[in-house]
């Protein structure tokens, strides 16, 4: 069965992140460069970190998230976001930072911690984007990756802090962010 909700969860991946390449294609998304890099180096290290610890079919969806976070990072430096203000090179800095106090740990519970708080600043630069221009984002695609994060904690070998922790936090950041950008494109229409 978690075989089953491992290919589940890719094919949402595979979906989620095909509706975000179309839409930078069709100029409608403009991807902030520093938020991809974040995520696609944090995670192909969860995704090492996952399999290491068998999560088994459950990090699947991490290796192809983390694929698909580089290739729109790469895609962001040509068809992105390009304003940069002070708090995105510091969300940078201080990912950088965290990154390096995570090669210092063994545990792999503090390491997955400290991915959940990368993560979350990684966020940072997208939001502030997306609080001006929220119609600049895909809400399907975060939509979709709130929901394979989410059928990806079912598809764990082994769940545990190590393994369960990490999707969690992507599952609720991702449904934030469909929330956030809904309201802001809200408000944006009334204005």
């Amino acid at each position: 069965m978690n075989t089953w909700i491992g290919i589940a969860s890719v094919f949402l991946a595979i979906a989620s992140y095909s509706i975000y390449f179309r839409a930078i294609f069709r100029k409608k998304v403009t991807p902030h460069a520093i938020t991809w890099l974040i995520w696609g180096t944090l995670n192909t290290f969860i995704f090492i970190q996952q399999s290491i610890n068998e999560a088994g079919p459950g990090a699947w969806v991490t290796g192809v998230a983390a694929a698909a976070n580089i290739f729109i990072f790469l895609l962001a430096l040509r068809y992105g976001e390009r304003s940069m203000a002070v708090l995105d090179w510091v969300c940078l800095t201080v990912a950088a930072a965290i990154v390096g106090l995570w090669l210092l740990h063994s545990d792999a519970t503090i390491t997955v911690s400290l991915a959940c708080v990368i993560f979350i600043i990684g966020l940072l630069p997208t939001l502030r984007k997306s609080y001006y221009k929220p119609h600049e984002e895909a809400v399907a695609t975060f939509g979709l990756n709130s929901l394979k994060f989410f059928l990806a904690l079912f598809a764990l070998q082994s769940l545990t802090v190590v393994t369960g922790l990490y999707p969690l936090t992507l599952g609720i950041a991702n449904g934030f962010i469909v929330i956030f950008l809904i309201v802001r494109r809200r408000q944006m229409n009334r204005n």
